[in-house]
């Protein structure tokens, strides 16, 4: 875990954000949620980056308990810090292209 871990706190610091609203679950498949300044184009409610081993990001807004997945990073699951940052800076100012997905992840709580 700890390399998915160190990757995660790199694409955090690329994006200038602190982690503090941020966690990783240890579970297989390992998943990491951060917590994203700012707001998307045609979207309300809080913005998420997650991440999934094997699938890589996506970027979901909160819709009361659910996170709902509006665009998803093609490529490798772990591009480079830089190149998540830039696509995420990408998807709030609407210059790059997204792929719409339409199903509603449910946040863990606990």
């Amino acid at each position: 875990m700890s390399a998915a871990l160190d990757y995660a706190l790199r694409v955090t610091r690329e994006l200038g954000l602190s982690g503090e609203s941020s966690c990783v679950e240890d579970v297989k498949p390992l998943r990491v949620y951060v917590a994203v300044d700012g707001s998307l184009p045609d979207h309300s409610g809080d913005v998420a980056l997650l991440w999934t081993e094997g699938l890589g990001w996506a970027i979901a807004v909160e819709d009361g308990a659910e996170l709902v997945v509006v665009a998803r990073l093609g490529g490798p699951a772990e591009p480079s810090p830089r190149t998540v940052a830039r696509w995420v800076r990408d998807q709030q100012t609407a210059k790059g292209p997204a792929h719409e997905v339409d199903r509603p992840l449910r946040r863990r709580t606990g």
